[in-house]
């Protein structure tokens, strides 16, 4: 544990991914953190150098604070199967808005005469296949 308890917050089932404030302790351990940050910035002074790097080590703690609140969150066997069923429609949706975003631009960069894809959406694709082939292979495996 680093700072918050996983008790203060739930997880959001509605509107993404990440916590939803559960307890009065949750809403101010946020309200403490964006106090934190600008602080924080006040402080750097007019370096926009010295605000980028308090901003990425203050973004840095609280993701790991949230990533381990989300680990030790508490769900039953049928929140589990929600949130699965969820994940993937949401996985799915997602890699079709990105093919056709491919496609997308391939047909409007060969119309101009040159071929070009944003790696990112490429790189999102291909990272997606091989997660889901490791994750494959290895729920095979352990049956």
């Amino acid at each position: 544990m680093i700072i918050a308890k996983p008790e203060w917050f739930k997880r959001r089932k509605y509107g993404g991914w990440g916590l939803g404030i559960k307890t009065w302790q949750g809403a101010v351990y946020f309200a403490v953190m964006i106090i934190a940050l600008v602080v924080l910035i006040t402080i750097a002074g007019e370096s926009t150098h010295m605000k980028l790097i308090v901003t990425g080590i203050w973004l840095a703690f609280l993701l790991v604070d949230v990533f381990d609140i989300m680990w030790k969150l508490k769900k039953d066997e049928r929140e589990v199967i929600h949130e699965a069923i969820a994940e993937r429609n949401a996985a799915w949706g997602m890699m079709i808005v990105l093919c056709f975003g491919v496609f997308v631009e391939l047909l409007y960069s060969t119309l101009n005469n040159k071929i070009y894809v944003n790696p990112f959406v490429v790189g999102a694709l291909v990272v997606g296949v091989v997660i889901k082939s490791i994750t494959n292979y290895k729920l095979e495996r352990e049956n």
